[in-house]
């Protein structure tokens, strides 16, 4: 037997410059028109017959770490995923007597991040609460432009002031008229696209540069990794130039700070972390929070992984929300109160990491439960929510929190929360969210079993809503 250790393609290669197919130099001989095939995470050794000019093609999931095992009765090789996090494709020509054919080995990219060792090893079971100088740029330039306005994401604050002025020498920028006519035809692609892929950069001196462990974080309309923002990176990097948005940031950087103090007092990530994986078993490291003082709403969560996804070695979750500004205008709300209604924002993005995966392994009672869809949600909430699972997991995601809440505030604090929380949700279109929570809250009151345990006889009551 002859064995081939390919321990790499080409040296030197990385990023996205392995070309899309690169052809192994050799063919692996086989006397029986056999080849098996294994990857670490497979749970069995797949025998794959092959006939002349009949190729066939497998794939895996891309991470550091893997590799492809392929072997004939005569020849082996290893074919190890040097390319990560992009994508990997290698082509091996097969032959058995006069039977000629191939195999394209995929390695399918992950994309979305490339945490180092050193990284895991400093974020593990650790909580971020913070602006970004990255973040608030892609949040400066969106308020800048039309997309506030299309988002709704239009503060008047004092904060806000100082950047009208402060940029009102580049408000005709090329980016920002670019940016004002894509949100025109599509404001929430080309915002969130351009908001949350900016964190894939940073500052090297005044230089943007490609080099975070976060590589693709908001899937819009560009269809390239890191999406709008990385698509106008060189418009980008000449409005820091002539805005000197350097300048600006570290002008204001003792009122982020405060900011992030603020931040930090009001939500008790810790306690809500624990407290969610009470009850479901699913795992996370890192909870990082990333907010601006220019976003009113349009929340949002992203996770990453490293590792293969089904059991990954470290998992972090990344939230973008807005400052606590607006709660301490509300001078009648003590900070008990404030402290609540801020964690509702942060929570019930956590628990998207616990409730999506739980309500996958109930799809069809789900499915089945919500086929009446316009029950359930207004036609604008269906607009970002359009499957029985998505509206299902907003209604679980809220009345969760809204659990959270009875068991963690004193009654007077709690009834207050849960019936701001209400509202919000018959506001946003889900008008059977009191009846829902209700229902949920009577179930788990004094149950000892999680709420993962009793998952599938929820979904049942939920029946039971007129």
């Amino acid at each position: 037997m002859i064995l081939i250790l390919m321990l790499a393609v080409v040296a030197g290669l990385n990023g996205q410059n392995l070309e899309s197919e690169v052809v192994y130099p050799d063919t692996l001989q086989s006397t029986n028109d056999t080849v098996y095939i294994n990857s670490p995470q497979w749970s069995e050794v797949k025998a794959l017959r092959f006939v002349d000019n009949d190729s066939i093609n497998w794939g895996t999931y891309g991470y550091k770490g893997v590799h492809f095992k392929v072997w004939t009765d005569n020849d082996t090789i290893t074919i190890p995923h040097v390319n990560h996090p992009y994508d990997q494709h290698v082509k091996i020509p097969l032959a058995s007597g006069n039977e000629t054919s191939s195999m394209v080995l995929r390695f399918q990219a992950t994309y979305s991040s490339d945490f180092s060792d050193e990284y895991v090893k400093e974020n593990k079971q650790t909580i971020s609460i913070a602006t970004s100088e990255i973040y608030e740029l892609g949040n400066i330039i969106l308020y800048l432009s039309e997309c506030s306005n299309q988002t709704n994401n239009r503060p008047s604050t004092e904060y806000a002031q100082r950047v009208t002025t402060y940029f009102d020498k580049v408000k005709n920028h090329p980016l920002i008229n670019i940016l004002s006519k894509k949100c025109m035809v599509n404001h929430w692609s080309t915002y969130y696209g351009f908001r949350e892929n900016s964190i894939s950069y940073e500052f090297q001196e005044d230089y943007l540069e490609y080099d975070t462990p976060y590589k693709h974080v908001y899937h819009d309309d560009t269809r390239i990794m890191g999406g709008h923002f990385r698509n106008m990176l060189f418009l980008v990097q000449d409005f820091v130039n002539v805005s000197r948005y350097r300048d600006f940031y570290q002008q204001n950087l003792s009122y982020y700070r405060g900011l992030e103090k603020r931040q930090s007092d009001l939500l008790p990530i810790r306690k809500m972390w624990n407290w969610i994986e009470t009850q479901f078993p699913q795992r996370m490291d890192s909870y990082k929070v990333l907010f601006s003082p220019l976003v009113e709403r349009s929340h949002s969560t992203q996770k990453f992984n490293r590792g293969f996804f089904k059991d990954p070695e470290f998992t972090e979750c990344v939230m973008f929300i807005n400052s606590s500004e607006y709660l301490d205008l509300e001078t009648e709300y003590h900070e008990q109160l404030k402290e609540g209604l801020m964690s509702g924002i942060v929570f019930t993005e956590i628990d998207h990491n616990y409730v999506n995966p739980t309500s996958s392994i109930h799809i069809e009672k789900i499915k089945g439960l919500m086929h009446n869809k316009d029950f359930w949600a207004s036609e604008e909430a269906q607009q970002n929510y359009r499957s029985e699972y998505a509206i299902f997991n907003e209604y679980m995601t809220h009345s969760l929190f809204c659990l959270y809440a009875a068991e963690n505030y004193d009654a007077e604090t709690a009834d207050t929360i849960i019936s701001k929380r209400v509202q919000l949700m018959e506001r946003r279109g889900y008008s059977k969210f009191k009846d829902f929570n209700v229902r949920f809250m009577t179930m788990m009151k004094d149950n000892e079993k999680s709420v993962f345990e009793l998952y599938s006889a929820i979904i049942g009551e939920m029946g039971k809503v007129d």
